[in-house]
């Protein structure tokens, strides 16, 4: 038996991908079992294209930001807040604010049958191959080949707390 919660819950994702489709139009491509939770935000520029293929799956808070081009693959998943930028400020004109410099754009691309876990973020000129398994954690800044599994490499420090004052004094 479905709970009365869970029939609004798809009723209100069924009318936010009608309501994609209708701002976006062309420029988004989504397949009817795309799925995704609470605060699944997309943005596409006036240039922009993001194709999103069968079967896909977005965990709460996922965002895509398109200003040139995202694909992404079918039967992937991805964990919470993942985020795509295809994009990035430019900066090197020291004379012009940042914000008044534009942005490089460019291209974002993920594969079939690929798990992204939570908190990865996954930058411009990125292309993701088939059945790539990336760790939760992870800045992607550079294309990864199909069949790879990533993982952030944030070593865990860990040491017994003293607590003695003469202790503290042999720290500082």
């Amino acid at each position: 038996m479905i709970s009365l919660g869970n029939k609004i819950y798809r009723v209100s994702v069924i009318l936010k991908k009608r309501k994609l489709k209708l701002y976006y139009g062309k420029q988004l491509q989504i397949t009817p079992d795309l799925h995704f939770r609470k605060g699944f935000n997309i943005l596409i520029s006036k240039e922009g294209n993001l194709s999103i293929g069968k079967g896909c799956f977005f965990n709460f808070n996922c965002s895509i930001s398109c200003l040139g081009s995202i694909s992404i693959g079918d039967n992937s998943i991805f964990g919470e807040n993942v985020k795509f930028y295809d994009h990035n400020h430019r900066f090197s004109d020291s004379t012009t604010l940042i914000k008044d410099q534009g942005y490089k754009v460019g291209s974002i691309k993920v594969g079939n049958n690929c798990w992204i876990g939570s908190n990865v973020t996954i930058l411009n000129n990125v292309e993701i191959g088939d059945n790539v398994v990336i760790g939760a954690n992870c800045v992607i800044q550079k294309s990864i080949p199909s069949n790879t599994i990533v993982r952030c490499n944030n070593e865990l420090i860990m040491e017994e707390r003293r607590n003695t004052v003469r202790d503290l004094a042999e720290v500082n």
